[in-house]
């Protein structure tokens, strides 16, 4: 039985079109390791410097993807001397910039109001995937296209509504007596770590993932290499610390939080970020986020001991509700889309004289040549 779940597992990673079922399972996981992640922290009580933490969680993040990629690809694909520009922007983008100014902002406004802009990345992706021609613009005549607006915004006001019934306190103590400004600052990094993890999952539909690209099937070693350059731009910004040796000695209490960071946070749920934006709309990818504060209130609850209040429940409703209504309008687009194919390629056969009208009406008849070029074409 451990193999046969092993060989279903695999069929689904080298499937190139796998179940929507398992993409969707893949997107729940990665909000999960996301959102279990602050709270490993709060409970193991890691002290470390956040730069010099988030170094060492990107650089060792990058043997472990290595081997994940010659396990699982069965080679080790090096990038050309003109793909380094595009992952070197990914790693800058992706890791760095999203790792250093979420840590930033936290520092300035506090984790509650850093759960609160995390709201914003299915927002900022639904708008940089039409300005950059990345996705179609939906038909605003159907049904799925509005389901699916109304879906991000409810999923992520129910994910804002938990967090704000729950209570969120901004530190404006400062002995400079420059709180506002602190604050302030804070929120611009937070709209700069939220864009930045938009722009990631992207540029990489854009760059990576279309039909031409020699990446298209290559998940892990798109997050291998994206992650080596994420880690060379921390190790750089950590040069600010090299004459604070002591900075760079983990406690013992931060080795917990760092594994977990390591194995889940970074090489599982990156991985699955780049291997579900391989198989659906980034939109659809970055709609899943507001599942992420639920994931933390409750793991809260049950770890450290936080309790739920009664409005919260009424925030993870409306998330859910909202998921079920991306999700229902993603599959509706779907099923437009191959209905809208297959016109197009009834309507070509139709017109080529190549053909004899016997053969026509076979291939009339028979669906495969409407989708098999299919599940591409996004």
């Amino acid at each position: 039985m451990r193999s046969l779940g092993l060989y279903r597992v695999r069929v689904c990673w080298n499937n190139p079109v796998p179940p929507t079922w398992s993409v969707i399972l893949a997107l729940l996981v990665v909000q999960t390791g996301f959102g279990l992640f602050p709270v490993i922290v709060k409970k193991f009580n890691a002290s470390a410097n956040p730069l010099i933490f988030s170094f060492y969680r990107d650089t060792l993040a990058f043997p472990v993807l290595l081997l994940c990629a010659l396990v699982a690809e069965r080679q080790l694909k090096i990038p050309k001397l003109k793909e380094i520009p595009v992952f070197a922007l990914l790693g800058i983008v992706g890791m760095f910039g999203n790792q250093l100014l979420y840590i930033l902002g936290v520092y300035h406004v506090g984790p509650n109001i850093a759960s609160v802009f995390q709201q914003l990345i299915p927002i900022w992706g639904s708008i940089l995937a039409v300005l950059t021609c990345t996705e179609k613009t939906p038909p605003a005549n159907k049904l799925f296209t509005w389901c699916k607006l109304i879906g991000i915004l409810v999923a992520a006001g129910g994910a804002v509504q938990m967090l704000l019934t729950g209570g969120v306190v901004i530190n404006r103590s400062n002995n400079d007596g420059h709180s506002e400004s602190y604050t302030l600052l804070g929120y611009v990094f937070h709209f700069g770590n939220t864009l930045c993890m938009a722009l990631y999952i992207l540029l990489q539909k854009k760059f990576l993932f279309m039909k031409e690209s020699p990446w298209a099937n290559l998940p892990v070693s798109v997050t291998m290499w994206c992650y080596l350059f994420g880690s060379i731009s921390m190790g750089l910004a950590s040069i600010y610390y090299c004459t604070q040796r002591d900075v760079f000695v983990l406690p013992v209490q931060a080795a917990y939080s760092l594994v977990f960071a390591i194995l889940v946070t970074s090489a599982l749920c990156f991985l699955l970020i780049t291997w579900s934006n391989q198989h659906l709309q980034s939109t659809i990818v970055t709609a899943f986020w507001p599942f992420q504060v639920p994931v933390t209130i409750v793991s809260a609850y049950l770890i450290t001991g936080d309790k739920l209040k009664p409005l919260q429940y009424i925030g993870a409703v409306l998330i859910i509700v909202g998921l079920c209504l991306v999700v229902w309008s993603n599959h509706q687009e779907e099923k437009y889309k191959k209905s809208k194919n297959k016109i197009g390629d009834q309507a070509e056969i139709m017109d080529d004289p190549s053909i004899d009208d016997s053969e026509k009406g076979k291939l009339l008849n028979s669906d495969s040549y409407a989708i098999q070029d299919y599940p591409n074409d996004q």
